[in-house]
């Protein structure tokens, strides 16, 4: 009589040096009767096929950046990647050596400036509305 003992298995994935390894192991164990190596390459590409990049501002000027993958049709995955505050970035924009490098020139940085006087204008109406607002509601 011959007994066959049932394996569960799980699948996985993990980086192999300059690879993605995909695959079952037997759980609890070491043991991985079926895996394949894909290069990192194809498997970023494909991923970066479905992937966006969005940005948001929060009412405190933290900037949020947000890949938006689309893995199941009709749904989408967000992944923030990045959180900084609005002077952070553009401190590291006015920077000198970052200047030099994006070639900048005075014309890039009177609209840099424009922009920024428009943004604070922009928080100052809503400043402004907000106080109105709660005047009215205390009246």
């Amino acid at each position: 009589m011959n007994h066959r003992q049932m394996v569960q298995l799980e699948p996985f994935a993990e980086i192999a040096g300059d690879a993605y390894r995909f695959g079952y192991r037997a759980i609890g164990t070491d043991d991985c009767p079926s895996a394949i190596d894909v290069p990192t390459s194809i498997v970023e590409r494909a991923g970066l096929r479905r992937a966006s990049l969005a940005a948001s501002v929060a009412p405190d000027g933290t900037v949020i950046s947000h890949m938006l993958m689309s893995h199941v049709r009709g749904s989408f995955l967000d992944l923030p990647t990045d959180v900084a505050p609005i002077e952070a970035l553009v401190q590291r924009a006015v920077d000198a050596e970052n200047l030099r490098r994006e070639e900048a020139t005075v014309a890039d940085l009177s609209t840099l400036l424009r922009r920024l006087e428009d943004s604070v204008g922009l928080a100052k109406s809503a400043i402004s509305q907000m106080t109105s607002d709660e005047r009215r509601t205390l009246v």
